[in-house]
């Protein structure tokens, strides 16, 4: 049995109590799976660590937005699409105000998130007791893929096979399908990761529907990542279309055969 263990964005951002856009449980779920890959390292062939990868200057962050007078969204504002038609946010820089209002329409609803995962920075890093262990499974192995994601700076990147909306002419508008086949190479497919509401949910939503054969070879180890608080709907409605499709779900608790 040829196994992979994608571990989608286990960064400090997220998984640090401190970290600029923490996921409530994310680092006891990084904890227990630093305690699964302990136990269960050699059954796995390849380890591959996706890590959102951001600039300062993002349309997901309060920088790139100013309403009427000037200033910045807050932090989990919802920004809608009529709104931007109608001048009450609208982009900080005029060059990108095009590329915006054609985004949003794309989108709808756009929410802001607080600057983070931003390339050079702690945020950026892999959550440490995650480090640590994965740095001796490497060195065991040797098969460590670290894949960043996240490089344009002109959409969301949830996903690590695409972007939230393709850009004609950005380079990081393209669908990863070298990925998709990689992970078609293997007997199962163990997803762990942060959040279970948007970048896990994109991941494997993006899998399943491009490639409808592997879904039965997906196992979410569920306890391994959780939903973005406020965002809990999206986690559940991600779990149950999944189960729909064939996905599986197990604990890092649980033996592997």
């Amino acid at each position: 049995m040829k196994r992979i263990l994608l571990i989608i964005d286990p960064q400090n951002s997220f998984c640090d109590p401190t970290g600029e856009l923490f996921v409530e449980g994310a680092s006891r779920d990084m904890e227990r799976l630093t305690d699964f890959i302990e136990m269960n390292g050699d059954a796995f062939s390849r380890v591959v660590v996706t890590l959102d990868s951001h600039n300062r200057m993002h349309i997901a962050h309060p920088a790139w937005w100013a309403d009427r007078s000037g200033n910045p969204p807050a932090p989990f504002t919802a920004i809608t699409a009529d709104e931007v038609q109608s001048g009450h946010w609208r982009a900080s820089n005029p060059e990108d105000q095009p590329w915006s209002q054609t985004y949003m329409e794309a989108c709808g609803t756009h929410v802001i998130w607080p600057p983070h995962c931003l390339l050079g920075t702690w945020g950026h890093g892999v959550y440490h007791p995650l480090d640590t262990i994965l740095s001796r499974w490497a060195n065991r192995h040797t098969d460590l893929v670290m894949l960043p994601k996240g490089a344009s700076r002109y959409t969301e990147h949830f996903s690590i096979f695409q972007p939230k909306v393709m850009r004609e002419g950005d380079p990081a508008s393209v669908f990863h399908r070298s990925l998709l086949d990689d992970l078609s190479g293997f007997d199962e497919i163990y997803v762990a990761g942060e959040a279970s509401s948007h970048c896990v949910a994109d991941s494997v939503r993006d899998l399943v529907s491009a490639r409808p054969v592997l879904a039965e070879r997906v196992v979410l180890l569920t306890d391994a990542m959780s939903p973005v608080a406020g965002f809990e709907h999206l986690s559940d409605a991600f779990f149950t279309d999944m189960a729909t499709a064939g996905v599986r779900t197990a604990t890092t608790t649980e033996d592997i055969d």
